[in-house]
């Protein structure tokens, strides 16, 4: 029986909405008049000087290093923690059952003695399960505001230096784009950037 359960996917990657990164302006936009467009033509100009690219977080799940490293680490020890949980629960219900095994020879006072300390110890169970489940929880959060940092630091090098004004995101779970034309997709740069970084950030603490 799983009593922990916490969901860590590329949807929950997505921090600060789709965009992964943009390029930072400051307070330029409050200094520079505002000059209004004389054409349609001069908008679709100005957009097409944007530089777009992105990323599938499905691929990113399945070959950044550093996040599988993570996650399969993370996995192992909810899976470990739920074992405990679910033992410390067998041992009590083999309590109850073996109590009740006695059948007619079970006095009344056995009974409310029995009843009294098995509602304490199961009491017990499920105030260390809830801050297990907490910990656990707390614990996925930091892991994933780790990960997220990683790969939007990444990225704002990455961006610089070609000239992206965006880097979209998505995955089959939080696609809300209905066409992706895959020559803006710089999924495999930035993999093959992100495992290459990984262990040069990781030798540095």
């Amino acid at each position: 029986m799983k009593y922990l359960s916490v969901v860590l996917s590329s949807a929950a990657l997505i921090l600060a909405g789709i965009a992964l990164y943009k390029v930072s302006t400051g307070n330029t936009a409050a200094k520079t008049p505002v000059v209004k467009s004389s054409s349609a033509e001069d908008s679709l100009k100005s957009a097409s000087s944007l530089k777009v690219g992105y990323v599938d977080l499905d691929s990113i799940d399945a070959k950044f290093d550093f996040y599988r490293s993570k996650t399969e680490a993370f996995e192992k020890k909810k899976e470990g923690l739920d074992r405990q949980l679910n033992s410390a629960y067998q041992q009590l219900d083999n309590r109850r059952i073996d109590f009740l095994k006695k059948g007619n020879a079970i006095t009344q006072a056995e009974a409310e003695s029995f009843r009294r300390e098995y509602d304490q110890q199961l009491q017990e169970l499920e105030n260390r399960r809830r801050k297990i489940e907490q910990e656990v929880q707390q614990e996925a959060m930091i892991m994933r505001d780790d990960i997220f940092k990683k790969i939007n630091d990444y990225l704002t090098g990455y961006s610089k230096e070609r000239g992206y004004n965006y880097i979209f995101s998505y995955s089959r779970n939080a696609n809300i784009f209905l066409y992706q034309d895959a020559a803006f997709d710089v999924t495999n740069e930035v993999i093959i950037g992100l495992n290459a970084a990984y262990p040069k950030t990781e030798t540095k603490k």
